[in-house]
């Protein structure tokens, strides 16, 4: 651990113990960031830092209502927190910020060696977590891989037996219905590599000019079998990643499909200078204790039919990597709705 500094944001209103603080960490090898305030710190915080040092009385808010944005974020979740306090110092006090997700509690003035000692411990927790993600991503990323080239030669069987002449009518529907599968692996294969692409730091975007309006057509034809209506009020071409942002408009029209009942809508258009692709469905409302995690890939958003996952998430990441966003609406009255912005470049 000699050689390694482990990148710790300090947030803490006092300049004086701020600095006094920082000034020793960095002498023993700690990499230190400062802010003043909580949202400053959740500003500047990003999945890189390994620990937040967190005053619990800061001007703009406390320390508890920081900690829990910090947890509650899936990109800052992993980062421990260790709250520090002079001032709510009781077993209550410190119990209460363990129980709302802090990692580690001091009280302040602590003794520089139990500071380190217990910084150290946290980031041996951090580093054996990056680890089992990194064995994870690994093993998920040759995982996909690996069932490419077998899935390949399945597809150029299967096109090859389409085209024989001597197949008869029964045949010809067991070959599109192997074709149908083989189309269905391949998406899930393309998922789990993006998924994997996201967990590893970001999903990588290659933009060409298109029409949003010709990718949503293409999912629409996918899902022939249900009535899903097409409202393109964008007109114009937009830069983006098209393989992507068709993964996109796939995951969403097939959980509206899968998860509601009635028509599902596709809208297109232009809010200011961001495109919006909204997917509206009908059927119950997804419950809004399972909102706050929806895109979150280790949850499930239903108990009933199977949950939406991992293409959820997909879509957010993919989102991200575009410099948007996605926001959802659902109630019994109106119906759920996913509504994707990206920037107009």
């Amino acid at each position: 651990m000699a050689d390694e500094s482990p990148r710790v944001l300090f947030i803490e209103d006092d300049v004086g113990k701020r600095y006094v603080i920082a000034r020793q960490l960095r002498a023993v090898n700690f990499d230190i960031v400062e802010a003043a305030t909580g949202s400053e710190g959740l500003a500047m915080l990003t999945p890189e830092f390994d620990i937040v040092i967190l005053d619990m009385r800061l001007p703009d808010m406390y320390g508890w209502e920081v900690c829990r944005q910090i947890k509650e974020n899936p990109q800052t979740a992993s980062v421990l927190v260790l709250e520090l306090s002079a001032t709510l110092a009781t077993p209550h006090d410190r119990a209460r910020g363990l129980e709302m997700g802090a990692d580690a509690y001091l009280v302040h003035p602590v003794e520089l060696v139990e500071l380190i000692a217990t910084l150290r411990a946290l980031y041996r927790l951090r580093r054996a977590e990056r680890e089992r993600e990194r064995h994870r991503e690994l093993f998920l990323g040759t995982v996909g891989h690996d069932l490419r080239n077998p899935l390949q030669t399945i597809v150029t069987a299967t096109q090859l037996l389409g085209v024989s002449e001597s197949l008869g009518p029964t045949e010809r529907k067991v070959v599109a219905t192997i074709e149908r599968t083989a189309d269905r692996m391949r998406r899930l294969i393309d998922q789990l590599l993006t998924f994997t692409q996201g967990v590893a730091g970001g999903v990588p975007v290659h933009r060409e000019t298109v029409a949003l309006g010709d990718l949503c057509r293409t999912a629409i034809h996918e899902q022939a079998a249900h009535e899903i209506v097409l409202d393109d009020q964008l007109g114009v071409p937009i830069s983006v990643d098209p393989e992507r942002i068709g993964q996109v408009i796939d995951n969403l029209v097939t959980n509206a499909v899968r998860y509601g009942t009635g028509p599902v809508t596709v809208k297109l258009s232009r809010d200011g200078n961001f495109a919006e692709i909204a997917v509206h469905n009908g059927g119950p409302p997804i419950p809004r204790e399972k909102l706050a995690t929806l895109f979150d890939p280790y949850r499930r958003a239903t108990s009933s039919r199977g949950g939406i996952g991992l293409g959820l998430y997909i879509v957010e990441q993919i989102a991200r990597a575009h410099g948007g966003t996605v926001h959802v609406t659902s109630t019994a009255a109106h119906g759920t709705t996913f509504t994707v912005r990206i920037p107009m470049l």
